[in-house]
Order: structure tokens, then sequence, then C-alpha cells
């Protein structure tokens, strides 16, 4: 196990609810916060735009939707300039969104909902693309990403919506793209993939499921796709990147049957379940040819929801860092964003080390660590060796949501981290190198931080090393809490 480390941190008793950083936010915005409102001071090197992209809405008409993974996607962008910051959001205009807007209810079926209508209106029907999940600015390209869909395109200066993006026809119309792509730091490809049903003869006829793959090239032109076959139909959100290899942990959430679901009887939610009697496995593909290089079994199946850097080493193994979970209880609160209580929408951190020669796993958990979730690193070195992991936390001892944000030493498994507030709370944080230093533990971090006791949100840069809040951009709305961020060191706007 990671050697025991003294955890710093500071944790507060009282809480406020976080519930309204559910709420719709039906405005959108362009306006500019004056550098004299800011507290503290930006770094000079902060000097790009800060990305975030969730569910902007979550009710409609009245209506609950069934999922948090069902709200309609809306892109914040924060430019950082020399005299002020600059504020934009904008819904992402798929189809669902259009259309629900327009008849102001729920019109398609989704994710955790079925559409109006009964099974005539849902028989065959897939979830409608709502384009909230994650985001990738890539070969000049802003792409809003979901997990069963294609991505969609947006102007990274107005946030306009351009349209559903197919890399000139290559991403067929049954191929997924995955909100969690990741890009080489050294050679700027960028590595997707999607998950679907085998095709295969033998495949359809098992129930097996095929992960398809994508290599994008810097300009951002989709030069090579290959597939491979996978033991059953799995939920699998997240994958780990290094030089060489993709690595894919098949967690067991998969189908009881999906007779109901296509007869359209019930939402994609409640076909798919906990079912750990699948087992679980991890699949090792080279990114050379995207051959299926070595597969690994696990004796006790998780659910590896996101993952942190990976990278190879001289003695032949494969080093990476996830969040888990033990099982996927946690879906419980993802459909009741609304109501929950006492629950926590936090997991545990874990490092893996593959040997491929072998076939021997070692996993260890950094013990110290507090519940969290959406880790992330210095891009930088992406693939490469790094020596901290960043996460949301949960500090509070009834803590709902991530009310802290924290870092973990990999060598040591010491933790630092900072709380928020009493209710103050984020999501994920993104880090933001130090153009001067090589350091990965130097930096910032950024993350949007709504305030329970205003309903406003705040723009948070953090020392990466202390933790320290070293600026505060106050806003004039609040940003409903959303999923993943992204950042360029370029500001599009002027």
């Amino acid at each position: 196990m990671v050697a025991e480390a003294k955890r710093i941190r500071s944790i507060r008793p009282e809480t406020i609810s976080h519930q309204r950083g559910f709420e719709t936010l039906a405005q959108e915005y362009d306006y500019s916060v004056p550098i004299s409102a800011v507290k503290g001071q930006i770094p000079a090197a902060v000097r790009g735009t800060f990305f975030r992209i969730g569910p902007g809405r979550n009710k409609l008409g009245g209506q609950e939707f069934g999922h948090w993974f069902d709200g309609d996607g809306m892109l914040h962008a924060v430019s950082f300039k020399d005299d002020k910051v600059v504020y934009r959001n904008r819904y992402v205009r798929t189809p669902k969104y259009l259309a629900e807007t327009k008849a102001n209810k729920i019109v398609m079926r989704s994710f955790g909902h079925n559409a109006p209508g009964g099974i005539r209106n849902n028989i065959g029907r897939l979830p409608a693309n709502c384009a909230n999940t994650s985001l990738v600015y890539h070969g000049g390209k802003l792409l809003a990403l979901w997990e069963g869909g294609r991505p969609w395109q947006l102007d990274p200066a107005t946030l306009d919506t351009i349209g559903e993006h197919d890399y000139n026809g290559k991403l067929g119309k049954f191929n997924a793209f995955s909100a969690h792509g990741k890009v080489n730091a050294r050679t700027g490809v960028y590595y997707n993939f999607g998950i679907r049903p085998s095709f295969s003869p033998k495949g359809a006829l098992t129930g097996k499921g095929a992960i398809d793959l994508y290599k994008i090239a810097p300009s951002g032109n989709l030069v090579e796709k290959g597939a491979f076959e996978v033991d059953y139909l799995s939920f699998c959100h997240d994958f780990a990147l290094t030089e060489h290899y993709m690595v894919f942990f098949q967690s067991p959430i998969a189908m009881k049957s999906p007779l109901p679901w296509l007869a359209g009887l019930i939402p994609f939610d409640q076909a798919i379940d906990w079912r750990p009697e699948l087992g679980m496995k991890v699949y090792v593909v080279r990114t050379s040819d995207f051959g299926l290089e070595r597969v690994f079994t696990l004796d006790n199946p998780f659910v590896a929801i996101h993952f942190s850097n990976a990278w190879e080493t001289e003695a032949g193994t494969i080093e990476l860092d996830l969040t888990r979970f033990e099982d996927f209880s946690v879906n419980q609160l993802l459909r009741d964003v609304f109501h929950s209580q006492g629950d926590s929408f936090g997991g545990t951190f874990w490092r893996y080390s593959l040997d491929m020669s072998r076939g021997g796993i070692n996993a260890r958990q950094y013990r110290d660590a507090l519940p969290g979730e959406f880790p992330q690193w210095d891009h930088r070195y992406t693939t490469q060796p790094t020596s901290v992991m960043y996460a949301a936390c949960g500090m509070s001892d009834n803590a709902t949501f991530f009310d802290g944000v924290q870092s973990i030493d990999l060598a040591t498994g010491e933790v630092k981290s900072h709380f928020l507030g009493a209710g103050r709370y984020t999501s994920e944080a993104m880090h933001i190198a130090d153009p001067d230093n090589g350091d990965d533990k130097q930096g910032w971090l950024v993350s949007m931080v709504y305030d329970a006791s205003t309903h406003k949100s705040e723009v948070v840069i953090f020392d990466a090393e202390s933790l320290k809040e070293v600026a505060v951009v106050p806003l004039q709305n609040h940003v409903p809490f959303g999923f993943h961020c992204g950042y360029s060191p370029r500001s599009f706007v002027r």
C-alpha cells in the first residue's frame, strides 16, 4: 500500500445545501468582470481560456429529467485578459435542445427517461445526444462531447453551435465518440473510442460488445480507425493512455436484458445494472495498429469511472491512477440530484501497475486521500511520469457534494487539501502549467465554484502546490454543477 502520510486538511462541520446548484440557468450571458473586482491577483501566466461544460438545465416545464446525464449541454468560457475577465455561456443547439425548448417540455427519449407517448414514441429509439459531458479543443476545433453519439462543434470565441461533427464522414452512423479522449502531449495525436454491440456473427449471437478506436492527427483529421471485441456490452466511460497503449477497464455495468429497452418499455438507465458475476477485465491495446496486446483479469470487480495520467516504465509495467467505486450505487444519486441528502458522490483513488511481461497486476490505494472525483494532472506530461494528482473532494463530515480540492503525492501518498468554506462547492479543477517551470507540482488550478449562500458562482484560481486561493473572479450568475473542464493558453475573444 502507499506509505502512510500526514493528511493536511481542515474540516468544517457546518454545511449549506448544495441542491440549488443543479437549478437551470436559462439565460445566456456575455459580460466582463473588471480586474478591480477580482479578489487577489490573477497570475501573469494565466491568460488563456478556461472552459467548463455540464447540464445547463435539469428541469423543463416543471418536470425533472430522469437522470443528471439527461441535462442539456451548456458550455461556459472564461477568458483571462490583462484588464478584465470575459465570461460567456451558451447551450449546445442539439436537436434535443431545440425541440424541447420550443415545446417547453420533454419530447425526446434520454438516458434516464422515455419520451412521453408510450411505446410508440420510444421503441427502437436511441437516447438523444445531450452534448453535455466533456470537451476538447484539438486541431483548431472546439468539440462538446457526449457518451453515445458524435461530438458537436462550437465556435471557441462566440460558443455558437456549428453543428454535429463527423470528421468528414469518417464517424459512421453506428460510431459513438466517447467523452474522454486523450491527447499524447509529445505527439499531439488525439485518441478516442466508442462502445457498441459487436457486429461480428459470433459476437452478435453471444451478446458481446465492441470498442471502436480513433486516431486523430494534430491537424484534426481522423487518420485511423480500429476496433476490438469485449466479453459483453458494458458502460465504459474513460481509458488510460500511455506512449504505446490504450488501457480499458471493463467494469461490469451491463444490461440485464436489452429487450425491454429496445421495445421502448424502459429508459436505458433502467436497463443496465451492477453485475459483478460477469467479471472484470483490463484490455491493453497498441496505439500503433490498434491490435490487442494483453488482457488481464481482475478478481474483485469494481467501477472505474475516471483515469488520471498513465505511463510505461523501464521495468515493463504500465502505471496508472484512477478513481474507484466498489459498485454502481452512486448511480442512484445521479438519478435524483435534487433530493440527495446524506450520500457522497466521491470514490477512492488507486494506483494500478500492470506487468506487461508476466501478466500480473498490483493495486494499491492512496489511503490518505479524501473521497473525491475528477482526477487531473499536468497535461504537458500526458503519457509520461507525473508526481502529483489533483482532484475534487468532500471535506465536511456530512458533505453531500465536493467542498474541497486536494493534491495527492504519487510517491509518498501525502495529501494536501483546501476547504472551500461552508456552502461552496466545486467539481473538476484543471491544472494550468507555469511555462517557465517544468515541475508538475507547480503552476495553478482553476475551477468553477458555486456559492450556495448567494446562488452565484466564482472562478477560483489556486496555487497548485499550496492549494491556496490566489484569485477569485465573481460571476453575475450561478453555473449549474457540471462535469468536466478544459483550458487553452489561447484567448479567443478580443
